[in-house]
Order: structure tokens, then C-alpha cells, then sequence
């Protein structure tokens, strides 16, 4: 009886691990994605407010594919949510089968910095 009880705690556990392993993946995707989009962000914020990389628009990171499978893009909007300010969105998007596989976050800068 008790290893028939341990052989049915066994197979149950077993049963779990690709669950487990498809959620650990996602997770250090997500994570990886969303410090990857915080390192971009710093950057942006520490370079002239004239820079290129701020100029209004849409901009693809030329370091892509990031560690393999990342890709980093940012858009710049001139005068949002203010005069002499700029919206920034870093967006990083991975491959996965999942539907949320990617990461955005957003900033604001100002010209008197």
C-alpha cells in the first residue's frame, strides 16, 4: 500500500514538471525583457536631449537579436504629454507561444534637464 501511495505521489509529481519548466521560462524571459527595456531606457535618459536616438520617431536597437532571441525597439514622441518634452516607449519582444511576449515601458524626459 505505501508504494503504491509513493508511485501515484510520483507520477503526479512528474506530471507537473513541464508545467513548472514552461512557467520558469517564461518568467526569465520576462524578466530578462524587462531589464533589458530598463537598460535602454537609462541609457536614452543619459544622452543629449538633441541626440539622434531621440529624435522623434521610430528606432530599431542595432545590437539585435539581444542575447538571441530578443529584439529592442524604442519611439520617440516630440511634445507629449507636454511642450519641450519627449514620450519614450522601449519595447522589448521575444519569441515564444505565448501571447504576451513582450515588454514595454515608458518615460518622459524634458530639454531642461
Amino acid at each position: 500500500i505505501a508504494m503504491l501511495i509513493f508511485g501515484i505521489g510520483i507520477s503526479a509529481a512528474i506530471r507537473t514538471l513541464p508545467v513548472s519548466n514552461k512557467a520558469a521560462s517564461r518568467a526569465r524571459n520576462l524578466t530578462m525583457a524587462t531589464n533589458l527595456a530598463q537598460e535602454k531606457i537609462e541609457e536614452l535618459m543619459s544622452i543629449p536631449y538633441a541626440s539622434a536616438d531621440l529624435s522623434a520617431g521610430g528606432h530599431v536597437d542595432p545590437d539585435n537579436p539581444l542575447d538571441r532571441i530578443f529584439t529592442r525597439t524604442w519611439n520617440v514622441t516630440d511634445n507629449t504629454p507636454l511642450t519641450d518634452m519627449k514620450q519614450i516607449d522601449v519595447t522589448v519582444s521575444y519569441d515564444t507561444d505565448n501571447p504576451d511576449n513582450a515588454v514595454t515601458l515608458t518615460t518622459y524626459i524634458t530639454s531642461r534637464r
